[in-house]
């Protein structure tokens, strides 16, 4: 008899998902941050007189009409490279305070990594900015809101974590603390001393002491 051959099942073909498309608000977000980052960048290492948009294209891969459709201006860019710089760095110390054990939580640990945060290189170009906004009036009003609004959010965060009673005491120390350490960095880009940042910070603990002292 002849064996008849049961005819194969035909293969299983692989339905090959297309990525999803990213929407116009995604792309958008996504040239803005590249740009920002570029700017960041840039700002840092070669400083706010040598800071070019030219340059900034270069570095995120983008054409200058790219750039001008997000920052007409370049005060507008610059602005928005300060907030672009603050928000990685409150994110860095919020992810950073939540992580100390419970007993660090307090006032000394947050000033302890407020130190740390304030000594971060990146932060020398935010200063920079805050002394050409002396003289550049545009640069003065798109910056000060930025800068409002940074220390708000600090301030906020604080008291929120910080269990230490008063709300104002809280945002006092915050206030004077965050003062008085910018103030220090500025002196030390003129003038390294690394006794200076010695004194302060014991200065800083025995305020925190006081300040908290009937929490």
């Amino acid at each position: 008899m002849r064996r008849t051959r049961t005819p194969a099942a035909p293969a299983r073909t692989q339905v090959q998902r297309m990525p999803a498309r990213r929407t116009q608000a995604q792309r958008k977000q996504e040239t803005r941050g590249q740009l920002l980052d570029a700017a960041l960048e840039q700002l840092v290492l070669a400083g706010l007189a040598a800071f070019t948009t030219t340059e900034v294209c270069r570095r995120a891969g983008l054409s200058q009409g790219a750039l001008f459709k997000h920052f007409p201006a370049k005060s507008e860019l610059l602005a928005a490279v300060a907030e672009h710089l603050f928000l990685q760095l409150r994110a860095r110390f919020e992810a950073a305070f939540v992580a100390l054990p419970k007993k660090q939580r307090n006032v000394h640990g947050g000033l302890a990594l407020l130190w740390a945060q304030m000594l971060d290189p990146r932060l020398a170009a935010a200063f920079e900015l805050y002394t050409a906004a002396r003289t550049d009036r545009e640069l003065g009003a798109r910056l000060a809101p930025v800068v409002r609004a940074h220390i708000a959010h600090i301030e906020a965060f604080t008291v929120t974590l910080v269990e230490l009673g008063d709300p104002a005491r809280v945002r006092t120390a915050t206030g004077l603390a965050i003062a008085a350490i910018q103030g220090l960095v500025l002196n030390q880009l003129a003038l390294p001393d690394a006794s200076q940042i010695k004194r302060l910070k014991a200065d800083l603990d025995v305020l925190g002491a006081l300040l908290f002292a009937s929490a």
